[in-house]
């Protein structure tokens, strides 16, 4: 009598329990994962080491505006100067792993929370470069009009060009620390809520299935979601079609014995 095949399929003779793991998985492609509803943003050290390295460089600049002598107050100026170029440095690394991390997000499927931190996660870039190309914009101004007496201004008490970098310094500060304080929160809660991925959610949310609109529904938004999805399903064929590639290397071909 035959035995019914129990699981997914039955074990055939020279296959092994890997390949019929990896077939599992191929079966279905981009709803699998190990880590459904546990995956976690990992962005929250990277804002903070940002922040504190901002609020460092506000406290040098503090420091060196009002404790420096007359005569040392142009070296002060371009301490600062070179703060605030090893800072810009530091924001590029500090959002290429953002957006790193961001983009894997959006592979696991949670497309809301990447549409909805998507502006958040570049405001550090962007708001650093603004800041100084102002500060390159007052520097040319102040070359300008002081020529060859900027060595003189450049040492004029709490008029002189280190107040103005460090009055700069303080006040970008403050709007990263408004800004970090508020996509730190929106990551710690996601992170805490230990969601399933959003195609996974489909059932569940109150705006209906993802073809589908609810009376008064926002078409644009409904256009946005079905262009995140069919992204994300480009991925993921792509990534599968890899791994396929892969697996046609590395499997070998089982010979049949052959009867004598």
């Amino acid at each position: 009598m035959e035995q019914p095949a129990t699981g997914s399929a039955a074990v055939q003779p020279g296959v092994s329990p890997a390949h019929i793991h990896d077939t599992d998985q191929l079966l279905d492609p981009v709803l699998f994962s190990n880590d459904n509803g546990s995956y976690k943003l990992n962005t929250v050290p990277a804002f903070s080491l940002h922040l504190v390295i901002s609020t460092a460089i506000s406290i040098v600049g503090i420091v060196l505006a009002a404790s420096f002598p007359t005569d040392r107050r142009c070296d002060a100026y371009f301490i600062m100067l070179y703060l605030r170029a090893t800072f810009w440095v530091i924001t590029y690394l500090v959002d290429h792993f953002v957006r790193k991390q961001h983009d894997n997000l959006r592979m696991q499927g949670y497309h809301d929370f990447h549409r909805e931190t998507n502006v958040q996660k570049g405001i550090p870039l962007q708001l650093v470069s603004l800041w100084n190309s102002m500060l390159l914009a007052v520097q040319a101004l102040i070359h300008h009009f002081y020529a060859e007496n900027f060595w003189e201004h450049c040492a004029a008490g709490w008029l002189s060009p280190v107040s103005y970098v460090t009055a700069f310094t303080v006040a970008e500060n403050l709007v990263l620390a408004v800004s970090h304080s508020l996509y730190i929160d929106k990551v710690r809660k996601f992170n805490s809520a230990k969601l399933a991925p959003d195609v996974l959610r489909g059932a569940d949310r109150a705006g209906g299935s993802l073809g589908l609109m609810q009376p008064g529904g926002d078409t644009e938004e409904l256009l946005e979601k079905q262009a995140d999805l069919i992204a994300y399903l480009r991925d993921h064929t792509h990534k599968l079609n890899q791994k396929l590639h892969q697996m046609q290397i590395n499997v070998r071909p089982v010979r049949a014995p052959q009867i004598p």
